[in-house]
């Protein structure tokens, strides 16, 4: 099993990784050898953390600056990418829009406009489409690949007042689930990974209120961290799960 999870010299983009969730993701993969690009638009970490990344785990890092909701800039990305390191194993789609802070965490859709919408449909569901789209040939001619997605629970409809955020995020599932079956035979995977409550920049302000009361909710005991969404992702690329595809995978202490 062990030799099945190495990741040396492989090439991955790793979207909205200058932080949060997509931060520990690429910190996983660079742990395992990976060659790791920060796609993202904060050019003022992305930088530093590539740095870090570098400087810690001993591989290649760039900061590429992405705006996923662009699909030229996405393209660009991509063949940057190849032209640094010669391939591109494994794009990891992180990246999302509109819960910046506690308060867009308790937005009513009644009350919303179409401007509060706007960052879900174009960053949420779009970006993974958008480098999805771009990264697709290339895997394609290279002779396989593996994409995560990460969606959220709240796609199923259990969280009020994030009604966009959901439905963008059930966009996600839906299109990991359809794209699989039409690119399985380039061996190409893609699966999805579905978080529940987790300490990230954006949710800070509002779990260093409520996380201890929440947290009593979660079998584990516990709410999760930015490395448990990592390790998941590390599995679901890495060739102990050859066979996987098209699959969704709740990472959420249990929460139902």
């Amino acid at each position: 099993m062990r030799e099945q999870i190495d990741f040396s010299g492989d090439s991955v983009i790793v979207t909205g990784a200058a932080s949060g969730i997509g931060q520990g993701v690429a910190e996983g993969f660079a742990a395992e050898g990976a060659n790791v690009v920060i796609a993202d638009i904060d050019e003022e970490r992305g930088p530093s953390v590539a740095e870090e990344i570098a400087d810690e785990h001993g591989v290649d890092a760039e900061f590429i600056y992405t705006d996923v909701s662009d699909h030229d800039s996405c393209g660009e990305t991509v063949s940057d990418t190849v032209d640094a390191f010669g391939s591109l194993d494994v794009l990891v789609n992180v990246a999302a829009g509109g819960l910046q802070n506690a308060k867009d965490l308790n937005q009513p859709f009644i009350e919303e406009t179409p401007d509060n919408w706007a960052p879900h449909i174009h960053v949420t569901l779009k970006g993974p489409i958008n480098m999805t789209h771009n990264a697709l040939p290339v895997m394609k001619e290279q002779g396989g690949g593996s994409i995560i997605n990460f969606a959220s629970d709240s796609y199923q409809g259990q969280d009020p007042n994030l009604t966009m955020y959901a439905t963008a995020k059930a966009g996600v599932v839906t299109f990991t689930k359809s794209l699989a079956k039409e690119v399985g035979e380039f061996d190409v995977r893609v699966n999805c990974i579905s978080p529940s409550t987790t300490w990230t920049p954006s949710t800070q302000e509002w779990l260093d209120e409520y996380g201890d009361k929440v947290a009593e909710n979660y079998p584990l005991g516990r709410l999760g961290y930015p490395e448990d969404h990592a390790n998941a992702a590390i599995f679901l690329a890495s060739d102990a799960s050859d066979w996987v595809t098209g699959q969704v995978l709740s990472v959420n202490g249990g929460f139902i």
